[in-house]
């Protein structure tokens, strides 16, 4: 694969990747806020959980998905594109019939001079007479 064509897939990897990093730690931040908001008083220093603070918990864990979920989903974007890319070039059906229509004609090519040397020895052997054409039975 060409530099620049790898680098394009891996920056794309890249940018995917952190978009969705930031919007799951951004998810995570507005989860573990909406929870420490809604606890009530301190134990030992720390807010009390309550009930309502556990609703601050559906951000955070839709927020830890969406990062790991877009992680595997932006690898796997951008590998099968890369890899479609890449073999689309090495396996370009287009590319493949006009080689195989030049080995052909190169083929063809060399069997009509073989046919051509035969055809003149024949007749070199005909006008010099040591070839017979005529069927005596």
């Amino acid at each position: 694969m060409e530099r620049k064509r790898a680098l394009n897939w891996a920056g794309k990897y890249f940018l995917l990747t952190t978009v969705l990093g930031l919007v799951g730690i951004t998810l995570v931040a507005i989860g573990g806020y909406v929870a420490y908001t809604q606890a009530s008083g301190s134990l030992y220093g720390f807010p009390r959980p309550t009930v309502r603070s556990l609703v601050g918990l559906v951000p955070i864990l839709l927020g830890i998905v969406v990062w790991r979920a877009g992680k595997a989903w932006a690898l796997y974007l951008t590998l099968t594109g890369a890899m479609e890319d890449e073999l689309g070039d090495t396996f370009d059906t287009e590319h493949v019939k006009s080689d195989i229509v030049a080995v052909l004609d190169d083929r063809l090519a060399d069997m009509q001079q073989d046919l051509q040397s035969v055809n003149r020895e024949i007749r070199n052997l005909k006008d010099k007479g040591e070839f017979d054409f005529s069927q005596d039975d």
